[in-house]
């Protein structure tokens, strides 16, 4: 297959259902994946995970390590879940993965997995020292659970996915706790007793360690130069990234480094430019005007941006938010945080297999918030709407947004 057809090929499979975790690994093994020949650092959390993956490749990157960086979603295309030492996969090299992965599979796989499988085949072929690998959903279950990690990061716990997961933090936290193998390091983000008690469990049940984890201290943000620092384990650090959860999530970036051997100045020096697409992201449209996108598809993810963007020298009550809500996420409560935060919201739905229509999301509000559709989301243009343009929900509306800006 081509870049084109293997593309085709995939988005094909985004409907297939999940495959057992066991025929995963068949497929893996007809691969000759295993020994995989390199060190892994394996990434759960209901949120942050993306933000420590990227983080964690952009040091090793720094310090001399050959890392390879697997993440989910992509923005504008599927090579960007794939790279090494943060250069995306090529076509080619994307295509030749899949390809082999198709040709090797144990049965039908879809979308993810098979994208999975791909990862830890370019990543083998290309000889790398460290993989990072982002979990897509929950951890046990998840595809990326084929390895054996080294290090695992469990970033948060929250309800999220919960037709899946479980319906309490108990249960999604067995479930992100799956990742936990023997022998391996394990570090957790800031979380409630329930879920550290599971964690700790699994810890032991596993026969890992459970390193201690300081707290981020003293979170410093430069909204004009869209700069944050922070304490953290006794060094300062500098990064482009805004919010608190952020700056947590790329604490537990930095100690999973120094377990790796990574000095703490080589940390630093990489993370100084370290910034991320759909994170508290700010396009200038004109003077005075700004339109800022972030990924937040959850509620717990969507109220930390809240946090931040109130805290910004963006933040005005007149300002519009553009709201698109993502399938299998509750739009609800994240629809109910979203009119006590905006007096003005713009209803999108840039994707009709992946996100809420907006007549479903016309039901959540009250009559004392502005509510409008646009319908088209295309025909976008920031410069018609009141005061700043805020932008979140979903991964697909930022992806179709910045298309729009670029």
């Amino acid at each position: 297959m081509n870049f084109e057809q293997t593309v085709k090929f995939l988005f094909g499979r985004q409907n297939h259902k999940k495959s057992s975790l066991a025929l995963v690994k068949k497929t893996a093994e007809n691969m000759g994946l295993f020994p995989l020949g390199f060190k892994v650092v394996h990434i759960a959390g209901t949120n942050g995970k993306g933000t420590a993956a990227c983080a964690l490749g952009t040091i090793l990157k720094e310090a001399g390590f050959k890392s390879g960086v697997f993440t989910s979603p992509h923005i504008k295309t599927p090579l960007e879940r794939i790279k090494i030492n943060e250069v995306l996969i090529s076509e080619p090299d994307f295509a030749k993965a899949v390809s082999f992965v198709k040709k090797k599979q144990a049965g039908e796989l879809n979308f993810f997995e098979t994208l999975t499988l791909a990862a830890l085949f370019h990543f083998k072929s290309k000889k790398i020292d460290i993989a990072v690998l982002e979990c897509g959903i929950g951890g046990l279950l998840d595809s990326t659970n084929i390895v054996d990690a080294d290090i695992c990061l469990i970033t948060s716990v929250d309800l999220d996915h919960c037709s899946m997961l479980g319906g309490s933090l108990k249960e999604i936290a067995v479930q992100k706790s799956g990742i936990i193998k023997k022998n391996s390091f394990v570090l957790c983000g800031p979380m409630g007793k329930e879920a550290r008690s599971e964690i700790a469990k699994a810890v032991e049940k596993a026969g890992a360690k459970l390193i201690k984890t300081g707290r981020v201290k003293n979170l410093r943000q430069n909204f004009k130069k869209l700069e944050s620092s922070f304490d953290f384990e006794g060094e300062t650090y500098l990064t482009k990234i805004m919010g608190a959860a952020q700056s947590g999530n790329i604490a537990l970036a930095i100690k999973a480094a120094g377990l790796l051997g990574v000095r703490v100045e080589k940390s630093k020096s990489a993370l100084a430019g370290f910034a991320m697409p759909c994170r508290f992201e700010v396009i200038k449209i004109k003077r005075g005007k700004y339109l800022i996108k972030d990924g937040a598809h959850n509620p717990a993810a969507f109220k930390e941006f809240i946090k931040t963007y109130k805290n910004s020298r963006f933040y005005k009550p007149d300002n519009t938010l553009i709201l698109a809500c993502s399938q299998g996420h509750d739009y609800k409560k994240l629809c109910a945080i979203a009119e006590k935060a905006f007096a003005n919201i713009v209803l999108v739905c840039p994707n009709e297999e992946r996100n809420m229509k907006t007549e479903n999301l016309l039901n959540c509000f009250n009559k004392s918030v502005k509510v409008s559709v646009l319908r088209d989301i295309y025909s976008f243009n920031p410069s018609g709407f009141r005061g700043n343009v805020i932008a979140g929900g979903s991964f697909y509306l930022a992806a179709v947004l910045e298309y729009r800006a670029a």
